[in-house]
């Protein structure tokens, strides 16, 4: 099972895509939401909506603890919250599943930071934690951190590099653990081209990224020893926002006219267009345990798939 975006409804929603293809709409809303991402244990999905308007992001956490009332929970919003820009919500792996990983514009005269966030065993926030701390000649921007998966490293994309005076976003990686976090930022990739977006594998070997260094966004793989670099789609459109799924990777693909959801092996094979849908279907992330199963009324055990009641942001 995964989770993803679509405009299908008149805006960008929160929608859950089944083994079976089917479809569920998750959030109902009347404001922007971004980047929804699913706790280790599969339990909650964390997103970041643009509820107060203007620049201001704030993170959300759906509970699906019960799945027939899910609720849905303001992490970081005001009056309880910091009220900061937030953004990039990444949970840490299963060993800390009450720390979140995200990009915040706290108030840093250089701009965007990585940062963290540890929750409760309510859901309530605590402090934000910076980790980098948004290096560079002028105001510059790291962004989108993701965990290595034994959470004692991020890999980030930076613009901190200029090339012929003007930012460039690249791959770095840095320590993540409290006592030593944001120490030991290495440079993984060095292109004129944007790298972006990155994702570290599941064995901790290489790190996945898109790049416009051929021309258009791409998606690319690179070991943390910035060796083998690896071109993972080829085509004349956009593909971007991949994630790893379950033997493979999920991203989103313009190949079609409009953006639609497709799976394919590590290596690019076996693409697949999971969405197929006119409307536009963007962001997939796979849940932790890849499937889902359920109990039907007959207590027989079959794949049977909950209705969710969409959600508003309140």
């Amino acid at each position: 099972m995964a989770s993803f975006l679509s405009d299908r409804s008149g805006d960008d929603e929160v929608y859950l895509l089944y083994d079976n293809g089917e479809v569920k709409q998750l959030t109902n809303n009347k404001t922007k939401v971004f980047t929804p991402e699913w706790s280790p244990d599969g339990k909650f999905i964390a997103f970041d909506a643009n509820v107060r308007g203007g620049e201001n992001f704030d993170l959300f956490l759906i509970d699906l603890t019960d799945p027939l009332k899910p609720k849905q929970i303001d992490l970081t919003g005001p009056p309880d919250g910091p009220g900061v820009k937030l953004s990039g919500p990444r949970w840490a792996p299963a060993g800390d599943p009450r720390i979140l990983l995200f990009s915040t514009a706290l108030p840093d005269p250089n701009g965007w930071d990585v940062g963290m966030l540890t929750l409760d065993a309510k859901g309530k926030a605590g402090a934000l934690i910076n980790i980098t701390n948004a290096e560079g000649e002028g105001i510059t921007a790291d962004l989108e951190g993701s965990w290595s998966p034994d959470g004692t490293k991020i890999v980030f994309e930076s613009e901190r590099n200029k090339i012929n005076d003007r930012a460039q976003f690249d791959i770095f990686i840095a320590d993540a653990e409290k006592r030593g976090a944001g120490k030991n930022q290495i440079n993984l990739t060095d292109h004129e081209a944007p790298d972006q977006r990155a994702r570290w594998s599941p064995d901790g070997t290489a790190v996945m990224f898109q790049s416009k260094r051929d021309g258009n966004w791409e998606i690319y793989t690179i070991g943390i020893d910035g060796e083998n670099l690896t071109r993972i789609t080829e085509n004349d459109k956009t593909d971007r926002n991949a994630e790893w799924s379950p033997g493979g990777i999920a991203f989103e693909s313009q190949r079609d006219g409009n953006y639609e959801v497709y799976r394919s092996d590590p290596d690019g094979n076996n693409q697949v267009n999971l969405s197929n849908d006119p409307a536009s279907d963007q962001r997939p992330i796979w849940s932790p345990k890849g499937r889902e199963s359920y109990s039907n009324p007959n207590g027989t055990e079959s794949e049977r798939y909950t209705s969710y009641k969409p959600m508003a942001v309140v």
